[in-house]
């Protein structure tokens, strides 16, 4: 598969030939259903995750457990101002099907938005969706 230049710098077009260069290469080495799946890593696309109830189910109590077992300080701060937001199943259910269910890596996500969110946007806001109100002037203008 052939990987279109890309228009940098004159410094770095030697470099970025041989990179592409490298990239095509290895592209050609793999197989034609090795090469669908990486343009379909690359863009985002796959196959569709087949859940079923027991599977949400059983993530869910263990998604629970797992939280329970690290006592993060970010999630307890969060529970205690809004436990419905943080326990609610499709608030966890967006973190478990990020991950393809993996438990261990969707709470650390999770965990990682809600100390985003309070970098970002402050402690009183952490349990809670963030609106367009909470953003100043600045914010809405990057948008």
């Amino acid at each position: 598969i052939p990987v279109p230049s890309l228009n940098l710098h004159n410094n770095t077009q030697p470099e970025m030939k041989s990179t592409e260069d490298f990239l095509a290469s290895e592209m050609s080495k793999l197989s034609v259903e090795e090469r669908s799946k990486a343009l379909d890593d690359l863009h985002c696309v796959g196959e569709e995750l087949k859940e079923t109830p027991e599977m949400i189910e059983a993530s869910l109590a263990e998604f629970d457990r797992v939280l329970r077992e690290r006592n993060e300080p970010i999630y307890n701060l969060a529970a205690s101002q809004n436990r419905s937001y943080v326990e609610d199943p499709n608030f966890r259910l967006r973190f478990l099907r990020a991950n393809d269910h993996n438990v261990k890596q969707s709470v650390n996500q999770m965990i990682g938005f809600l100390s985003r969110k309070e970098t970002y946007f402050g402690r009183d806001k952490i349990a809670r969706d963030i609106t367009l109100d909470d953003l100043d002037e600045e914010d809405i203008a990057l948008l």
